[in-house]
């Protein structure tokens, strides 16, 4: 059993990584990676090495990072918006609050509210007396 090794080209998908491009040597992985990064440079974009264990079974490999591409990088992720403490009771200036705004969770707001309502109307038909 000879280990095959392979470059992959991924991309960050929900939860898992989207294989963008998988070519037999470095140097093309390299070029596919800098493609990637010019169509993806807003997102993580990696470059890894994979070592498949044999042909007949591709679901086994064992990978190595080569390069990532991290947008954030210097910059830090963008922070949520706070409202909470001295920020709220302060003005942001105009130009200098926080770019990113939360969104807030209506549905699960709603789901409480209407569970809160249910048990109440159970607890006055079960305990209600004429």
């Amino acid at each position: 059993m000879e280990s095959q090794r392979k470059f992959a080209v991924q991309k960050p998908q929900g939860k898992k990584w989207e294989t963008l491009a998988l070519v037999d040597n470095l140097s093309a992985g390299k070029r596919e990676f800098s493609e990637a990064v010019r169509s993806h440079g807003r997102g993580y974009v990696r470059l890894i090495q994979v070592d498949f264990e044999s042909e007949e079974a591709l679901s086994n490999y064992d990978w190595r990072l080569v390069e990532l591409h991290d947008p954030y990088k210097g910059t830090g992720r963008p922070k949520p918006t706070v409202v909470a403490g001295s920020e709220r009771a302060t003005k942001p200036k105009k130009g200098k609050g926080p770019s990113e705004k939360v969104a807030i969770p209506i549905r699960t707001w709603m789901l409480a509210c209407l569970v809160a309502v249910a048990v109440g109307v159970m607890w006055v038909v079960t305990y209600h007396r004429p």
